[in-house]
């Protein structure tokens, strides 16, 4: 199963449909109708989600990644001491800390320097790998695919203030206790939601 983003709405690669009555779904989807799925998103926004159906997930994943030119990126969900998590918040969302994998860096490299970065925040160690999110977007009218790669990270301190890249956009860096509050997911882009709840949940 794959599951990618949107405009902010997901769209799963499964083998069945999930019974959910709130997904649009599509068997055995032609190129036509995947290279369309975007279009169709902008004009029936009602639609929360949409579901890919196919004997063969893996044919029709790659079939959609090849319409697009892929990014690869790195991030972090980082904790203190305290089990605060690290946000930054941007153009009125909440996010957390990732960035672009750079020529001749690992994977780990790019996640650790993004977050310092973006944060200002420093002193980090990798505990575990977290999975990957991925998401659409259209730049200078070329499809992107950006691939992102997310650890759970530690930072050797406990409410140490962060100072946020303003060139990024970024206007604010803060930690929130867990599990994380309502008010902050509300705010937050749906992609990191399932990732920072599977964090709450397993320090509980």
């Amino acid at each position: 199963m794959y599951e990618v983003y949107m405009l902010n709405r997901p769209v799963l690669f499964i083998e069945k449909w999930t019974g959910s009555d709130s997904s649009f779904v599509l068997n055995e989807p032609d190129n036509k109708s995947l290279k369309d799925l975007p279009a169709m998103l902008r004009k029936h926004p009602h639609i929360e989600r949409i579901e890919l159906t196919a004997s063969d997930v893996e044919s029709l994943w790659m079939r959609y990644c090849m319409m697009y030119r892929e990014v690869l990126a790195a991030g972090c969900v980082v904790e203190n001491k305290c089990g605060d998590l690290l946000w930054i918040e941007r153009n009125g969302k909440w996010d957390l800390p990732k960035g672009k994998v750079e020529q001749f860096e690992s994977i780990e490299q790019a996640a650790l320097r993004e977050v310092t970065e973006e944060t200002g925040i420093g002193k980090l160690t990798i505990v575990s790998e977290l999975g990957k999110t991925y998401h659409t977007y259209d730049e200078n009218g070329s499809p992107i695919l950006k691939t992102t790669f997310w650890f759970h990270a530690r930072h050797d301190g406990d409410q140490s203030r962060g100072a946020p890249q303003a060139e990024e956009g970024i206007t604010s860096v803060k930690w929130h206790a867990q599990p994380t509050d309502v008010s902050i997911l509300q705010k937050a882009y749906p992609s990191l939601i399932q990732l920072v709840q599977s964090l709450d949940l397993s320090n509980q």
